[in-house]
């Protein structure tokens, strides 16, 4: 029998296509730490505070007020990022969920930007922020989280939706999780 030597061409193409393998892993591994060639996070405030509504005859209701700054760099393009926030399947700029101990329901949430040389562009019915290349914007997110007295809730960012284009047809994402602190309802 005998034995088949791979050619130089072949081996060639086993090494280019286990270099492709090995930088989509690296993408991947960068995307989860946070590091992205057009966006730099920053979580710059985070706050949050309990309140409670005596209600009579019922059992009182919990509110969580939760209260984040993060400040995004655009870093060698313009971005556009939309200001929404939500939970659900569609994309919104900022995609959020709650973490706790017990059943929790957003009550409200909302997202607001402002930042030297930061413009508003709206199309249809979604409204960008556009950051230009090197200039920073803080976005402001708050969102009250109701939940049962005696559980312990947080707020997380999940991703960040943008586009180097307002045209385009797909969004980027930052994946990098942004928490909140814990907070305890009681």
């Amino acid at each position: 029998m005998e034995k088949r030597v791979p050619t130089k061409k072949q081996q060639l193409k086993v090494l280019n296509d286990r270099i492709d393998v090995l930088q989509t892993e690296l993408r991947k591994q960068n995307k989860a730490a946070g590091i992205d060639d057009y966006v730099i996070v920053k979580r710059t405030k985070n706050q949050s505070r309990f309140e409670r509504i005596r209600m009579r005859g019922e059992s009182d209701r919990a509110f969580g007020h939760y209260f984040m700054v993060l400040e995004i760099t655009a870093r060698k393009d313009s971005v556009f990022i939309p200001l929404s926030i939500a939970s659900g399947k569609k994309p919104a700029g900022f995609m959020y969920q709650i973490e706790g101990t017990g059943e929790g329901a957003i009550k409200n949430a909302k997202v607001t930007v402002r930042g030297e040389g930061v413009t508003q562009v709206t199309l249809g019915t979604i409204v960008f922020a556009k950051i230009p290349p090197g200039l920073t914007a803080d976005f402001t997110i708050q969102a009250a989280v109701r939940g049962k007295t005696g559980k312990i809730y947080k707020l997380i960012i999940h991703r960040i939706n943008y586009k180097l284009h307002v045209t385009d047809a797909r969004y980027r994402d930052y994946i990098k999780e942004i928490h909140s602190d814990s907070l305890k309802f009681s």
